[in-house]
């Protein structure tokens, strides 16, 4: 009778971690998502702090674009984007740059991005007064 009652737990182990590890894989790929996404946000955000110096201190758009694309190398360059307002022609000392970096954060976890459309727009703005 020993060794039924010990298959019978051993059965009903299963099937709790049948129930169970769907669950916590999918929390553990929430958590892989996020920190994916938050670590694309600090990169975006230091992109846009860094190319607004730039500008600020009389940096072309070409200079500032190039910046942008070495500091963002890690991201996919078709999802990114970088808007420079005034242009360089425009840009007059005492006023204001602003750069704005956006890019699409594709997620990996199925059931998360079949909920958030499999993408989530990421966008840092700064803005700097010119030197």
């Amino acid at each position: 009778m020993g060794v039924k009652i010990t298959s019978f737990k051993r059965g009903q182990a299963v099937v709790e971690t049948a129930l169970v590890l769907p669950i916590v894989v999918l929390i553990l790929m929430g958590i892989i998502d996020f920190g994916i996404m938050f670590n694309n946000y600090i990169v975006l955000s230091n992109a846009s702090r860094e190319c607004a110096r730039k500008a600020a201190v009389g940096g072309t758009d070409t200079d500032i674009v190039t910046l942008a694309n070495d500091l963002t190398n890690t991201m996919d360059s078709g999802k990114r984007s970088i808007t420079i307002y005034p242009s360089e022609s425009y840009r007059k000392k005492g006023e204001q740059v602003t750069i704005t970096v956006e890019y699409d954060n594709v997620l990996i976890t199925p059931v998360i991005s079949a909920i958030l459309n499999k993408s989530v727009h990421l966008k840092a703005k700064t803005v700097m007064r010119v030197e």
